[in-house]
């Protein structure tokens, strides 16, 4: 973490008008040049184009060896300190704060000559963070990377825990579950009417705005995807709906996103139609507006909202 912040930091370029992190080549040869590293003789053999893979060495000399003559346990563990915080930086973006939260070495074996680790992300685990991170909610993701020697056997393996989270838009305030909880908002007259809808944005009458919604009689709050494991490629799970048919709903729709990439499971609607309630699954456009006309009417809808993708 220290050495991502040191390099993310734009004043340790204050002559460059380019991202290092544009460039893997010369990134590679700026944490190559950090002195603990140096110290240390750990070194970054590869940093793939994508950011999506990175492999890290360390040679066993005479200045970093220990009594028993194999790697200091702390050099184990700064060779795979930032890597996977910086990996998720570079892969999501500027719109998501990542950070790392903790970390955990299990010592397998004495770790002598040279031992790498690998470090690597696919792009179904990004699309996972970032269908489970929709909703601006904290979310917390576990890395796991081995160091391995010579002979290819483990020597240790690393648990990371990395703190992500989206950042919400200019102007939304995020109704959080927990804020309503503790202040609940005071609706007459059944469900609540969504007052606006755009990209990334829904304003909720009597609520507040936010981004993905969760709406049911006289209440709702923002819809934090990661709470039952909803993503776009597993889709609305059951556990998200359970809590409109607790909640009283005798209509429910379930929205798709506004390109449709949020899949609808049909034994989330099954679960829904064998309790005798209405489903409605479409696009968050037309969603929106058939909620209200159901809401107008006086009727017991509900629904969950997706304001993007």
């Amino acid at each position: 973490m220290i050495l991502g912040e040191t390099i993310m930091k734009k004043s340790f370029f204050p002559q460059l008008r380019f991202k290092p992190m544009d460039h893997p080549r010369i990134f590679k040869m700026i944490v190559n040049s950090w002195p603990p590293y140096l110290g240390a003789a750990i070194a970054v053999e590869e940093i793939a184009r994508d950011w999506r893979t990175i492999r890290v060495a360390m040679k066993l000399r005479w200045y970093n060896r220990n009594y028993v003559n194999s790697h200091f346990g702390g050099s184990l563990f700064s060779m795979t300190d930032p890597f996977y915080m910086l990996m998720l930086i570079r892969n999501l973006g500027r719109d998501y704060v990542v950070w790392d939260m903790a970390a955990r070495i299990q010592y397998l074996k004495p770790g002598r000559g040279k031992v790498r680790a690998v470090f690597s992300l696919d792009a179904e685990r990004l699309d996972d963070i970032r269908g489970k991170a929709e909703s601006g909610q904290k979310l917390t993701e576990i890395f796991l990377v081995d160091v391995i020697d010579a002979q290819g056997e483990k020597v240790a393996t690393v648990k990371k825990t990395l703190y992500i989270r989206k950042k919400a838009p200019a102007g939304v305030t995020v109704t959080t579950k927990e804020a309503v909880e503790q202040t609940p908002p005071v609706i007459e007259g059944g469900s609540p009417v969504i007052l606006s809808s755009k990209w990334g944005k829904i304003e909720v009458a009597g609520i507040g705005q936010g981004k993905d919604w969760k709406i049911w009689p006289s209440g709702g709050w923002v819809w934090d995807w990661s709470e039952h494991g909803t993503g776009h490629r597993r889709g609305i799970q059951t556990g998200d709906v359970q809590e409109l048919i607790d909640r009283g709903c005798q209509v429910v729709i379930l929205t798709s996103g506004r390109l449709g990439r949020l899949k609808v499971p049909l034994e989330t609607v099954e679960f829904l139609e064998t309790r005798g309630i209405k489903v409605i699954v479409t696009g968050t456009g037309k969603g929106v507006h058939l909620y209200n006309e159901y809401a107008r009417n006086g009727a017991a809808v509900g629904g969950l909202f997706h304001a993007t993708c």
